[in-house]
C-alpha cells in the first residue's frame, strides 16, 4: 500500500517523509529524513509520529511558533547534531560557537539569521577583530582598555560564516525552521593563502638535519645558554641550568632519538599523506611486493594506492626488520604507537637544526609533495588521487609549481623570442 508523503529505501535503510502543516492551506511543507531505520514497518511507526506531531503543532501553534534562539538550539541540540561527525570536526564546530557566534549571536531567534546577519558577521569580524592578550579564548578586542586590535585572518572569519550555516542547515533538517533563512549571497571575506612549500633546497637541509650530527651539535650550541652559579644548600656554590652540552653524552643520545624519527617525515614528504594517516600507519597497509601503500583516509573516507619512492621503500624496510611485534609502522622510543605531540617536537628541532626560521607546518610536508609532482609534469587528476581530494579544485588550490616551473618557462620564452629573431 502507497502512504501519502512516505519513502522507505531498504537497501540504504532511509525514510523519507513529506506533510503539508495541517491549518496552513498547504502553504507550509515539511519534509524529514532519517537514517539507519531498521525495516519498513518501523519506518511506518515513524511516518505516522511525524504526522501526528504536525497535528499538534496545528492545534497548539503557542507552542511551536517561537524559534529557539541561535544558543538555545546549540545547547538542546548539538549533541545530537554532531553525532556522527569525526572528533576533530565536532571540536572545530564547538570552537567557532564559543568563540564567535555564541557571544555576537546567541540571543538571535533561528529564524532571523538571514544573509544579511551572515554578512554582517563577517563585516564585523573585519572591523572588530581580536585582542591580543587573549589566552586561549580569543577574547574580542576591546576586553581591556589596554587589548590590541589585531585582525582576524580571512579564513577564520570564513570559518565562523561556514559553520553558522551548517547549524541553520541543521535547523532546517531538525523541522526547528521550515526553510533556511540565508536566500541570498553571502559576500565572503578574502582569504590569503600563504605557499609555504619547502624549496629544494630548505627540503635538502630539512633531511640532512636528521643525518648531519655536527649541524646538530652547533644547533645546542646556539641555544645553550651560560649556566647560572648559585648557593648549594650544603654549603659551596653549584651551576645549574644552561642546557645540554654539545659534546655531551646527552647529546649524542638525543641526536640518535631525533635520526629515528627520519623515516616517519621522508614518508610525509614522499607519499603527501596527512599526518593522521601517517600516525595510524599499518603494516596491514604497506604491500612491499607491490611497492605501494593501500589506506582508507581518515578525513574524507577515501580509497587511496601511493607508489613507493626508493627512499621511502628503504625506510620501510629498515622499520620491518626491528626485533619488535607491532602492527603499527611508526613506533616511539618506548615501542609505542607515535603521537602527534612527539612529532610536533621533533620536528620543530628539526626545523631549527636545518636553520628554517619561517612559519612552516608539518601539513606543509603534503602541500611540498603536490608541488613536487606539478612540478615534474604529473597530471593534476593523478595528483589529486594520490591525496585522497574529492574535488579536483581543492588539489589545484595549493598544488603551485615550485622554481623548477619557473626555470622552465624562461626557457619557453627564450626559445620563442630566438625564434623570432631569426636566431
Amino acid at each position: 500500500m502507497k502512504l501519502p508523503g512516505f519513502a522507505y529505501d531498504a537497501r540504504r535503510r532511509v525514510a523519507t517523509f513529506y506533510c503539508f502543516v495541517p491549518g496552513t492551506d498547504g502553504r507550509k511543507r515539511r519534509k524529514r529524513k532519517l537514517t539507519d531505520v531498521p525495516s519498513r514497518a518501523e519506518a511506518i511507526r515513524l511516518w505516522t509520529d511525524f504526522r501526528e506531531e504536525l497535528e499538534r503543532e496545528a492545534l497548539e501553534p503557542a507552542k511551536f511558533t517561537r524559534p529557539p534562539t541561535l544558543a538555545e538550539f546549540v545547547s538542546e541540540r548539538f549533541v545530537e547534531m554532531t553525532a556522527r561527525l569525526r572528533p576533530a570536526t565536532r571540536r572545530y564546530y564547538g570552537d567557532f560557537l564559543r568563540r564567535h557566534l555564541i557571544p555576537r549571536l546567541g540571543d538571535v531567534p533561528m529564524d532571523q539569521l538571514t544573509s544579511q546577519r551572515v554578512n554582517a558577521l563577517i563585516g564585523s569580524m573585519i572591523s572588530e577583530g581580536w585582542c591580543a592578550k587573549r589566552g586561549r579564548e580569543r577574547k574580542l578586542h576591546g576586553c581591556t582598555p589596554a587589548c590590541v586590535r589585531r585582525p582576524y585572518a580571512g579564513s577564520t572569519i570564513n570559518g565562523a560564516a561556514h559553520v553558522l550555516r551548517v547549524i541553520i542547515g541543521w535547523a532546517v533538517e531538525l523541522d526547528v525552521l521550515d526553510g533556511s533563512p540565508v536566500k541570498k549571497k553571502v559576500k565572503w571575506a578574502r582569504e590569503s593563502r600563504p605557499e609555504l612549500e619547502l624549496s629544494l633546497e630548505e627540503r635538502h637541509r630539512f633531511l640532512a638535519a636528521f643525518d648531519d650530527e655536527e649541524l646538530f651539535r652547533a644547533y645546542l650550541g646556539r641555544i645553550r645558554t651560560p649556566p647560572r652559579i648559585v648557593p648549594h644548600p650544603s654549603g659551596g656554590m653549584k651551576r645549574v641550568g644552561g642546557g645540554r652540552l654539545p659534546d655531551g653524552k646527552a647529546a649524542k643520545e638525543i641526536f640518535r632519538r631525533l635520526q629515528d624519527y627520519r623515516p616517519f617525515f621522508r614518508i610525509l614528504l614522499d607519499t603527501g599523506l596527512r599526518l593522521s594517516d601517517a600516525l595510524d600507519l599499518r603494516w596491514v597497509n604497506v604491500s612491499l611486493d607491490e611497492n605501494v601503500i593501500r589506506l582508507v583516509t581518515r578525513k574524507k573516507e577515501k580509497a587511496v594506492k601511493l607508489p613507493l619512492s626508493d627512499a621511502v621503500r628503504s625506510a620501510l624496510e629498515a622499520l620491518k626488520r626491528r626485533p619488535v611485534i607491532s602492527e603499527f609502522v611508526f613506533l616511539d622510543e618506548d615501542n609505542k604507537p607515535l603521537t602527534k605531540e612527539k612529532v610536533a617536537r621533533k620536528f620543530a628541532m628539526a626545523k631549527a637544526v636545518a636553520g628554517i626560521t619561517r612559519r612552516l607546518r608539518i601539513h606543509d610536508l603534503r602541500h611540498t609533495f603536490a608541488s613536487t609532482l606539478v612540478s615534474s609534469g604529473v597530471n593534476l587528476k593523478v595528483v589529486s588521487d594520490l591525496l585522497g581530494h574529492t574535488d579536483i579544485a581543492t588539489t589545484a588550490r595549493y598544488a603551485r609549481g615550485d622554481e623548477r616551473v619557473l626555470g622552465e618557462v624562461a626557457n619557453v620564452l627564450n626559445r620563442v623570442n630566438d625564434a623570432s629573431a631569426g636566431k
